[in-house]
């Protein structure tokens, strides 16, 4: 392995930890594109709104070994689908894959020899980030999810990653290929208690004709640290449907990155939950490489206290993606005059013939709404909360796990105060 001198005493606490022997090749090269790197600033345009001098302030170690109660944290859907991750490793003894087919391959990463030739190929030819780099040269162990050809899971997979330490550094790894026809839904979860830094790296490839659904949520701890990326790549007449739920960390950022062959298709929608000093940051890129694919985003950010949001949603259409339709909407609600929100959503079309739109909207709530219902009964506080939780509730509405749709409609409306206005769900 390479030495690298890095060029922040965080990058240097971060590259301190163990260099685990798999793929040695690939860790290499990660490791020399982190010589000499420092942590990006303000100064940088992909991170001009977003300031990481609290996260350079914290000494990072490896995440020691720990065992927690998952017992809280099961859906019923998947009780027999899951693996769960504690620290950034494999915990045996509280994942369950009995329920998962025949002929599907789920297991953990660091018995992962098979899928070597599949690991850090997604997505090869983007520039890589730092972060990206980082979980790279230092997980030790992650998911792998192998469907074959023609074969439609029936139950959802269950991805829990946990992470229980102070001061520490998680990288969490998970690769997913979808052959020719399959068919998954699979839910990633991330949650945890105390101050670290959790960095996972996802890699999708979904074969042609294949249909990948792909729910994420960010539930870390309210100290804690999270900046993930994911790289996706759908061949011709592939379908990758992604949501992002964005709800805990001191600080998140989500890098996804997708690529569409000729007549592939991608959702790619997100909500973010912001109060107090939180800070969430999303940077997307969707490129539509051949003719005829089609993408649709959105992305809602709610915002009170003093939180932030940033959403930089590029679409890329390539000079030969004739028949493109990519579709994008940033809507932003402000809930008091501290919140903030930076939005850019940006087209570079090369294309002729295609249908491109995008557009943002911030704004507050509407007091003739507000009106509306005090004048039907509620009080101020109630209306508020109601068209709060309405706003976030078309994005929740599609999440196809009913235990998870639940789940998550509740914790809307207990960060919405929206709890006595009933069972919306």
């Amino acid at each position: 392995m390479t030495t690298v001198v890095a060029g922040s005493s965080l990058l240097t606490d971060l590259l301190s930890g163990p260099r685990p022997a798999e793929w040695a090749s690939l860790r290499e090269a990660a490791e020399l594109r982190l010589a000499g790197r420092e942590l990006p600033t303000t100064r940088d345009e992909d991170w001009k709104y977003t300031d990481l001098k609290a996260l350079a302030q914290i000494s990072f170690k490896p995440a020691p070994e720990a065992t927690v109660d998952v017992s809280s944290h099961l859906l019923p859907e998947m009780v027999g689908t899951r693996q769960v991750f504690v620290n950034g490793r494999h915990a045996s003894h509280a994942s369950c894959a009995s329920a998962v087919p025949a002929g599907v391959r789920y297991f953990p990463m660091s018995h992962a020899s098979e899928a070597c030739h599949a690991l850090g190929s997604v997505g090869n030819g983007a520039a890589k980030g730092l972060f990206e780099d980082l979980n790279t040269a230092r997980f030790e162990d992650g998911a792998v999810i192998l469907v074959p050809r023609n074969l439609k899971v029936a139950l959802p997979l269950h991805l829990l990653f946990i992470t229980k330490a102070e001061a520490a550094a998680v990288f969490p790894r998970l690769l997913v290929v979808l052959e020719r026809g399959a068919e998954l839904e699979l839910v990633e979860e991330h949650l945890g208690e105390g101050a670290y830094l959790c960095c996972p790296v996802v890699e999708v490839r979904v074969a042609e004709g294949a249909i990948l659904r792909h729910e994420r949520v960010q539930r870390e701890s309210p100290e804690a640290f999270h900046i993930g990326t994911l790289h996706a790549e759908v061949a011709r007449g592939g379908q990758y449907h992604s949501r992002t739920l964005s709800f805990g960390a001191r600080f998140s950022r989500q890098e996804p990155h997708v690529r569409l062959a000729e007549g592939a298709e991608a959702t790619l929608d997100g909500l973010a939950l912001l109060d107090g000093a939180q800070v969430a940051d999303t940077h997307s890129f969707l490129h539509h490489a051949e003719p005829g694919a089609s993408s649709h985003q959105l992305h809602k950010c709610i915002v009170d206290g003093k939180a932030r949001a940033i959403f930089n949603g590029q679409i890329l259409v390539a000079p030969h993606a004739q028949g493109t339709d990519a579709r994008q909407q940033s809507r932003n609600l402000l809930l008091s005059d501290a919140a903030r929100v930076d939005t850019k959503p940006q087209l570079e079309i090369y294309a002729d013939d295609v249908k491109c739109s995008h557009g943002a909207a911030v704004g507050q709530l509407d007091p003739e709404e507000r009106f509306y219902l005090q004048s039907r009964g509620l009080n101020a506080d109630d209306a508020r909360n109601l068209l709060t939780y309405g706003f976030a509730a078309d994005v929740l509405t599609h999440v196809p796990v009913a235990s998870l749709r639940r789940a998550l409609r509740h914790l809307v409306m207990a960060r919405t105060q929206a709890g006595s206005l009933g069972d919306l769900s």
